[in-house]
């Protein structure tokens, strides 16, 4: 299950619609529907908030989710201020240490193994672009050959 089709599956469980759900996260019901749709990249903040509205551990949103990328990159912060940030997150959400911490590290390596997959995902299907540029790009070339052929005399 991806994690916008839990987000909806909670939200319906819960008996709040999307206008409410909108509402407390301070954002569109628009943009909340884009949530669902899976058609938004959510930010641990987002996340954060959407957890503590359905009561929900922040680390039962995100687990075995690889199938979405969750932008873990805030304003401006660096890849160690925002492992630092995701920590204190999910830290805060949990009630033992020892335990969260290695919650923790594990669900920073899921969501760099997301974004990876991602990655990969859209670096191939550049790749496919620009293959089928190549192929267009011969093929008006050797059309062009073809037609700059003198006649014989």
């Amino acid at each position: 299950m991806l994690i916008n089709e839990k987000i909806r599956l909670l939200r319906q469980q819960k008996g709040l619609s999307q206008a409410k759900m909108a509402r407390q996260l301070n954002m569109s019901k628009n943009g909340y529907g884009n949530i669902e749709r899976g058609q938004t990249n959510l930010s641990l903040t987002k996340l954060k908030q959407i957890a503590a509205i359905f009561d929900e551990n922040l680390m039962q949103l995100i687990k075995r989710h690889d199938k979405n990328i969750i932008n873990t990159m805030g304003n401006n912060n660096t890849g160690t201020q925002n492992n630092q940030n995701f920590c204190s997150l999910f830290l805060a959400s949990c009630p033992c240490p020892k335990i969260s911490q290695l919650e923790c590290d594990l669900a920073k390596q899921m969501l760099i193994n997301i974004q990876q997959s991602n990655k990969i995902k859209l670096m191939k299907q550049l790749n496919e672009l620009l293959m089928e540029k190549i192929d267009r790009i011969e093929a008006d070339k050797n059309l062009s050959t073809q037609q700059i052929t003198p006649l014989p005399q």
